[in-house]
């Protein structure tokens, strides 16, 4: 019997092959997977740094970064400042270096309402506050016009001169003379009320000040330690650092001044404020007449006398902070 050759049989050869090509498809799709995933990843990253990047925080430095020098300052510098107390015991002293930054409410509000908008809040023409705390005050005011479309507020009294009248606080002994506080109503129709009894305009003011720099001065719950009652209207200009340790730590002014005693250059207070900007705090006792304090050389910082015989510095690890600083400066010596 003649061998007959079996025909050979492509079906196991088609199913390898397609077994093949069905592995190589699973394989682009995982890749294509994990590239995806990747992208995610990435997309994630540059969000996170673009939020960071637009609220500040992306660009803080080490606290070891940090340079400092040795300052000589006389205890004039301790009565002055942001975070300077004034109350029944701590009288001011009207120091001529704590007028030199005042402005006009009315004019920088004016120049920084858009053309043909209605200024997001109300004020007398003739009152004055510090210039950094206007700024601050003016962004908290006009992000609050923007939340509830609002625009009653009314900024009854900022800075008080030693000759001014017409006030029940005897005079050397209201927080107004420091020029970072602002008295609160509300003005509609002619008719001036208090913020407290008006809920839409108290509770933002006061949950978000913080955010601002600013605190209540005389916190309801704090008359014990403040000795004032009733007053809930009065808001003060304390930065950043300071106003998001008090607000977190339910703190009114005279809490704050007892505790940053306890903090030095060699051991500071260290806070990441609203905008996520960190920051060093630290106190600085006079001696006698003069007092040595450590300020730092490559990084912007402000100084306040607590009115309580030292001094309070407050460190910005904002490497942008400093950089736009070093440009102002710049800019200056060129003019």
């Amino acid at each position: 019997m003649d061998n007959q050759r079996t025909p050979r049989s492509y079906t196991t050869g088609t199913v390898k092959r397609d077994n093949r090509q069905q592995q190589q498809k699973m394989v682009v799709i995982m890749i294509c997977i994990v590239i995806a995933l990747l992208l995610v990843v990435f997309m994630t990253i540059i969000g996170t740094k673009l939020v960071l990047a637009l609220k500040g925080g992306h660009n803080n430095a080490n606290p070891s970064d940090v340079q400092y020098k040795d300052v000589t300052m006389d205890k004039t510098h301790s009565q002055y400042g942001p975070l300077a107390l004034v109350n029944d015991t701590h009288e001011y002293k009207f120091p001529g270096a704590a007028t030199n930054n005042l402005t006009k409410v009315w004019d920088y509000r004016s120049t920084h309402t858009q053309e043909g908008k209605k200024p997001a809040y109300k004020s007398n023409m003739d009152i004055l506050l510090d210039g950094a705390a206007l700024a601050s005050m003016h962004k908290w005011f006009s992000d609050f016009h923007k939340d509830t479309g609002l625009e009653d507020l009314f900024v009854k009294y900022a800075y008080r001169p030693s000759d001014a009248e017409g006030f029940s606080t005897p005079i050397g002994k209201s927080d107004l003379h420091t020029g970072y506080a602002i008295i609160l109503k509300t003005f509609r129709d002619d008719i001036q009320d208090e913020i407290i009894n008006n809920p839409a305009y108290y509770d933002w003011l006061v949950a978000n000040a913080y955010r601002y720099g600013f605190v209540q001065r005389y916190p309801e719950g704090k008359e014990s330690i403040t000795g004032v009652s009733n007053y809930q209207e009065c808001f003060h200009y304390v930065g950043d650092g300071p106003a998001m340790y008090m607000h977190q730590n339910d703190l009114c002014l005279e809490e704050f001044i007892a505790q940053i005693k306890a903090y030095t250059h060699d051991n500071p207070l260290k806070v990441t404020d609203a905008n996520k900007q960190n920051w060093l705090i630290y106190y600085t006792a006079c001696e006698g007449d003069m007092a040595t304090v450590k300020l730092p050389t490559n990084f912007t910082y402000t100084v306040s006398g607590d009115n309580d015989g030292g001094i309070i510095v407050c460190v910005s690890l904002s490497k942008t902070a400093y950089e736009q600083q070093q440009q102002e400066s710049e800019s200056e010596a060129a003019q």
